[in-house]
């Protein structure tokens, strides 16, 4: 009888065991809203700045790994449809400005993506100014009567899109 009720017990032990780590497993966002937007970030994904200048949003949110900012998004919002060529065209004009002393490529330019429930045009970018590559990414959308831009950068060239997709699967703009 002892050896079935260790049995058993054992048995029930790793049962719960299982049961608990499925359910740490589950809580791998937060979920951040703030006057009208909500948005659902990953694990180590951080807000950093989100404000308004002459009546559009601008969010910033940032990546931590290993006490670093591994990836950053900025996303901006236009209460209004504007062009999405010419946006696109005007973020590459600003950003070869930016870089204008280091390596700039755009690597493709007018690309259709979809990251989450929105379709992009894309332009994709690297800039290398000895120290440190970064790999860009821009993007605009439509949403009901606003535009919205998205600047992903990263330190590393990755095709993983999960949490980008986590995010705009759940951004919501009241």
């Amino acid at each position: 009888m002892t050896k079935i009720s260790v049995f058993i017990f054992s048995l029930i032990i790793l049962v719960c065991s299982c049961t608990q780590s499925k359910e740490s497993n589950k809580q791998t966002t937060n979920t951040y809203q703030k006057e009208g937007i909500s948005i659902n970030l990953p694990l180590y994904w951080k807000v950093k700045n989100d404000y308004f200048k002459e009546g559009n949003r601008y969010v910033e949110i940032d990546k931590y790994t290993n006490y670093k900012v591994e990836s950053t998004i900025a996303i901006s919002i236009f209460n209004k449809k504007l062009s999405a060529d010419s946006l696109l065209s005007d973020q590459i004009n600003q950003l070869k400005y930016f870089y204008q002393k280091v390596g700039f490529k755009v690597i493709s330019k007018n690309k259709s993506t979809h990251i989450g429930k929105f379709d992009w045009i894309t332009a994709n970018y690297e800039a290398d100014d000895t120290k440190n590559k970064v790999y860009g990414e821009i993007g605009v959308t439509h949403y009901e009567d606003k535009t919205i831009i998205l600047q992903i950068v990263e330190d590393k060239n990755k095709s993983d899109r999960s949490d980008f997709n986590v995010m705009f699967n759940t951004f919501i703009i009241k």
